[in-house]
Order: structure tokens, then C-alpha cells, then sequence
């Protein structure tokens, strides 16, 4: 009977050896094929944020803002990289064929910059700044201006109303001036305010002021518009 109950024994021991030996196959196993996976993915990713096909890239986009609310891209720079390339495309990132750029889709880049604005920090602040000064597009510009409203001011109140400031008065000196963009540059700018942003430069100070006023009798903007402007004087007196 002892031989019968040492047998058992041995057995369940060495039954349990080899089950914990496949257990432990089997997670170096799964731990390679999600390392894989995640290599596969980003390949995928980043071929399709250079394809010249416009949908190609936008879906490239919609993959990295669910990636993004899943907060992998804290974890991958590549995919801010893949973000901050698609902000640019067409401007200062240009793919050209027989002296055409083929890669000119302001609603990549006006997709992208929202999503700066939704990963927020200040690496996404300064591709914004940028992509502020350098866009021709108002659809972009839009875009970026309202994604600094979201990120904030951190501390460099100054220069992110700097760059607002300069994208509104080179609208507000067009004949027929954006209204879309007017809408989004105030309501960036109550975002800032109401966000505690301050000015240490008195000058830049005024010159947002004066541009808000400004708009706000510019009967070449729509009512929607110069009563917004008038919304964001009160909040900024208050």
C-alpha cells in the first residue's frame, strides 16, 4: 500500500514539474507574441502614415487616438512621432511627384492637430505653435489654435498668446476673414483665461485685448462671432 501511495506521489510531483514548465512556456510565449504584435502594429501604422492616400492616413490617425485613450502612447514615442509628422504633411514634410506635392490634405493635418490637443503636454504645445505660424489652411489653424485652449498655458502665457494673437490679425486683415477661425482663436483664448493664464508682458497683454475688441465691432465677422468676442472681455475683466 506504501508503494501504491509513493507511486502516486511521484507521480502527481513530476505531473506538476512538467505543468509548470509548460506554464512557464507558455508565458515567455505570450510575452513574444505581444511583443511581436505590438512591432507588427506599429509597422502597420507607420506605412500608413506615409501612404499618399489621404483615407490611408486619417485611419492611421483614428488607430493612434484609440491607442492614445488606452494610454499606449505615453509608453511609444513612435506614435507622437507618427502624430507630429501627419500635423505637418504637406508643409514642412512634402512628398512630391513630377514637381506636384502629393501629400497636401489640410484635413490630416487639421485631425492630427486635434489630437495634440487631446495628448496635451508641451511637446504637443510646441508642434501646435508651430503648425500655427507655418499652416496656410484656416481648417488647420482652427484646429491648432483650439488644442492650445485645451492644453493650457504652461508658463509661457506669452508666447502661446503670441502666436494667437498673430494667426487673428493676419485673418482679421483678409477682405472676407475666416469666421470659423475667429470662433475657435476666442474660445482658445476664454479656455486660457479662464485657466488662470497670466501675462508677464504687458504689451502682448494689450495687443490680446485690442484684438478681441477689435473683433467684436468687426461687422466682417458674423453676430455668433463679435458676441463671443464680447463674452471673452467680460471673462478676462472678471
Amino acid at each position: 500500500m506504501k508503494q501504491v501511495i509513493a507511486g502516486v506521489l511521484i507521480a502527481l510531483i513530476c505531473s506538476a514539474a512538467a505543468f509548470g514548465q509548460n506554464q512557464d512556456e507558455e508565458r515567455a510565449s505570450t510575452v513574444e507574441d505581444v511583443f511581436l504584435r505590438q512591432q507588427i502594429e506599429m509597422q502597420i501604422l507607420r506605412s500608413q502614415a506615409r501612404s499618399t492616400d489621404r483615407d490611408t492616413k486619417l485611419l492611421a490617425l483614428d488607430t493612434v487616438a484609440e491607442m492614445a485613450r488606452e494610454g499606449d502612447l505615453e509608453s511609444s514615442p513612435e506614435l507622437f512621432d507618427i502624430i507630429q509628422t501627419l500635423a505637418t504633411e504637406g508643409t514642412r514634410n512634402e512628398v512630391r511627384s513630377g514637381g506636384r506635392v502629393i501629400n497636401n490634405y489640410p484635413v490630416v493635418r487639421a485631425r492630427a492637430a486635434s489630437l495634440l490637443g487631446e495628448v496635451g503636454g508641451e511637446q504637443a504645445q510646441q508642434v501646435l505653435l508651430t503648425i500655427v505660424r507655418e499652416d496656410p489652411e484656416p481648417m488647420v489653424l482652427s484646429e491648432a489654435v483650439y488644442a492650445l485652449g485645451q492644453i493650457g498655458a504652461i508658463e509661457n502665457a506669452d508666447q502661446v498668446a503670441d502666436h494667437i494673437v498673430y494667426t487673428l490679425t493676419r485673418e482679421n486683415a483678409k477682405i472676407s476673414p475666416d469666421n470659423n477661425l475667429a470662433m475657435a482663436t476666442l474660445l482658445s483664448l476664454q479656455a486660457l483665461f479662464e485657466s488662470g493664464m497670466e501675462f508677464e508682458d504687458t504689451d502682448q497683454l494689450a495687443d490680446t485685448v485690442g484684438l478681441i475688441i477689435e473683433i467684436s465691432t468687426n461687422y466682417r465677422y458674423i453676430t455668433i462671432v463679435r458676441n463671443r468676442a464680447r463674452v471673452v472681455l467680460e471673462s478676462l475683466m472678471n
